[in-house]
């Protein structure tokens, strides 16, 4: 191979895919038994290829990977450079949000109440839990703050 690469491990999220591909199972359905050739034959071209199922739910960063590759066309010749993906440990916060509504409660306080105690405002109905659920998920508690989340990290 042109990156010589003699070890391969695949992630993958479907545990049929994997199986099919190691030849634990078999493809029944004709049209995908050409992939499945194509796929046996690029794998002698490595030493050693091991599969490692990922849950869907633990799997963000496999989507995304996928995603990019969707977005880019490749040909064989096409030289790939490896990039480095740094992990991190610790969430990532933006800044503090800190504002008084007219009746001196913070806007903030009844999401709050929601994620400190699952609790929701006084009369409220239905469909203002359901925003109010949504809108929750994109802040964090922390130290007595209210954080919007950041999602540029993994």
């Amino acid at each position: 191979m042109a990156l010589e690469i003699k070890k391969l491990r695949v992630y993958g999220d479907s545990s049929i895919m994997i199986y099919q591909t190691q030849g634990k199972w078999k493809i029944k359905a004709e049209k995908l038994k050409p992939y499945q050739e194509h796929l046996e034959n690029l794998i002698k071209s490595f030493d050693e290829v091991t599969f490692e199922y990922l849950p869907r739910d633990n799997n963000r960063f496999t989507d995304a990977l996928a995603t990019l590759a969707l977005m880019i066309e490749c040909t064989p010749d096409t030289q790939v450079h490896p990039f480095l993906v740094d992990r991190r440990y610790v969430p990532a916060y933006e800044e503090s949000v800190n504002a008084l509504t007219t009746d001196g409660r913070s806007w903030s306080a009844p999401i709050t109440d929601f994620i400190k105690e699952r609790k929701y405002p006084l009369n409220s109905i239905a469909s203002e839990h359901k925003r109010l659920r949504k809108h929750a998920k994109q802040f964090v508690l922390q130290g007595g703050l209210l954080y919007k989340r950041s999602y540029d990290g993994i």
